[in-house]
């Protein structure tokens, strides 16, 4: 099917996808967290700030993913499930841009695992 060099690769592409597909939703929190637009007048209660924190370590477990794919695509798919959950609690709905947060924030998180695994599994320890 592949050689060995073809499979290592589009094992590297995989991971470089990953990567790629995760710098919008770093970008959006970066500028979110320099640039805040958030000062609606409103008082929030902190649960509500717990679910915008829980979302932020999310997009950070896809920054740490760039060095160590295995910790930050575990801990980016954990924090968003747990951010769900809150959300859930706080708003007793489901989050309506539920649809967006799983395409930016936990398919890039799964193709950093699934480097890894590869990675993991084909003994590649040469890194680029």
């Amino acid at each position: 099917m592949f050689s060995l060099e073809n499979r290592d690769k589009w094992i590297r592409v995989l991971r470089w996808v990953a990567r790629i597909w995760s710098l919008p939703a770093i970008f959006f929190a970066v500028s979110e967290l320099l640039f805040s637009s958030a000062d609606t007048g409103v008082e929030e209660g902190w649960f509500t700030w717990a679910t915008v924190v829980l979302l932020f370590l999310s997009v950070i477990g896809l920054l740490v993913a760039w060095w160590n794919e295995r910790i930050g695509g575990w801990a980016s798919i954990s924090t968003l499930i747990v951010f769900f959950f809150f959300y859930w609690i706080d708003a007793a709905e489901f989050f309506p841009g539920w649809v967006l947060l799983l395409t930016m924030v936990a398919i890039p998180a799964v193709l950093f695992l699934l480097y890894d695994y590869l990675q993991q599994k084909y003994f590649l320890w040469a890194r680029d």
